[in-house]
């Protein structure tokens, strides 16, 4: 008896000054809460790479997953034991072959682009003032809405240098140029690599956690969310970055054709915002059309307004249905709430990923709603059957 008392006093003992621990720890980090938030941004920024890593391999485990099957599919032996590495070469390869040909060939086209945009800005501007001046706004009492409404040209000169597109081309040159991010890059490659080999063994050892410590209630449903999750995901971003790819590749000949010398940076552009849904094709397109209005005039803009609203027409309700089927059947209304929700969150991030977030609470919620309404069925079900049960006592008892 005496032991079991001292047992107790023990564990009320070591609960106390375990109490009094984290109380003393969350007071230090109060107390001293910019010293944590100085030594949190350190430890995140060495998990950056890690984090990097984490990205590239998600993306890539898609061609690699589909890859591997097929190897599966095709051979035998040894070839379908190494299977999984040959995939992940191979994927890999292609991946470092795209990112040098970018590097090489696609970004100082963009950079030669850009520079020729800004060096000429001010021929660009004082043709458009002047063939905005051509036009009859008067007789339209639109002139002196236009005159408020059109900045400077200092202003857009400002706005330019606030925009800091040679700061940008010259940080874009660093990162690509300068020694020190080269650990940063070799971090990033070995993790991305090392989570795709090791893909099937992390996936097995989360489920050995999951059965071990759930029961078959809760497992059963973090697999299926996690199921929806994971595939939500790999949808929407593949289905995303190919339609971007072939907008980019549409709308680089429609511009070609209509004579722009920007058309490949303008392409580009256009593939870059559509990855933001529903608003980025918007202002991609806007920003489109005024650019070629500055530089190739106004009837030149007009008729590229029509070419890309087309163009958005047919990727909209041909192309994009296509890729995605019904997986992502989300009203607009919806999607409008999570992107602009999703931007006050996260930012850029928030607004791109927000289309599966909202598509997976969607289901969520549809699935609280369906256990919902079968717990109201049943108890119905409960009360007619009590009521039908208890019904005949009661004439009976009457009639007695």
């Amino acid at each position: 008896m005496e032991n079991l008392l001292k047992k107790k006093q023990i564990r009320i003992f070591l609960s106390r000054l375990l109490l009094a621990m984290l109380v003393i720890v969350f007071y230090k980090i109060v107390m001293n809460f910019s010293d944590v938030m100085i030594w949190f941004k350190s430890f995140t920024k060495v998990l950056i790479p890690f984090f990097y890593g984490f990205v590239i391999a998600y993306l890539l485990n898609i061609p690699c997953s589909a890859l591997e099957r097929r190897l599966n599919r095709l051979g035998s032996g040894p070839l379908k034991k190494r299977s999984r590495g040959i995939s992940v070469f191979i994927i890999y390869a292609l991946f470092i072959a795209i990112v040098v040909l970018i590097v090489n060939k696609v970004i100082p086209l963009l950079q030669k682009s850009i520079l020729d945009f800004i060096s000429n800005f001010n021929t660009y501007y004082n043709n458009a003032i002047t063939a905005i001046e051509h036009l009859p706004l008067e007789k339209l009492g639109l002139s002196e809405m236009l005159e408020n409404m059109i900045p400077p040209q200092t202003a857009w000169k400002n706005m330019l240098e606030g925009i800091g597109l040679k700061e940008v081309l010259g940080s874009l040159n660093a990162v690509l140029g300068v020694t020190s991010h080269i650990f940063s890059g070799f971090i990033t490659i070995v993790t991305s690599i090392y989570f795709l080999l090791e893909t099937h063994n992390f996936k097995f050892q989360m489920r050995r956690l999951i059965d071990l410590y759930l029961n078959e209630k809760i497992r059963e449903t973090v697999l299926r969310y996690g199921n929806i999750i994971n595939d939500s995901f790999k949808k929407f971003i593949v289905c995303q970055l190919l339609d971007s790819l072939i907008l980019c590749v549409i709308t680089t000949i429609e511009f070609t054709i209509l004579g722009s010398r920007y058309a490949m940076a303008l392409g580009i552009m256009l593939a870059v915002c559509n990855i933001i849904p529903y608003f980025g094709s918007i202002f991609g397109s806007i920003g489109v059309v005024i650019i070629i209005s500055c530089t190739s005039g106004i009837n030149t803009g007009a008729i590229a307004a029509l070419v890309l609203l087309t163009t958005q027409q047919i990727d909209g309700n041909v192309i994009q249905p296509k890729l995605m089927g019904t997986s992502f059947s989300l009203s607009p209304a919806l999607i409008v709430i999570g992107i602009t929700v999703g931007g006050a969150i996260a930012g850029i991030w928030g607004m791109v990923l927000a289309v599966p977030v909202v598509h997976i609470l969607k289901v969520i919620a549809g699935d609280l709603i369906a256990v919902r309404e079968k717990k109201v069925r049943e108890a119905c079900a409960g009360a007619l059957k009590i009521t039908a049960d208890t019904a005949p006592e009661v004439s009976s008892d009457r009639n007695e």
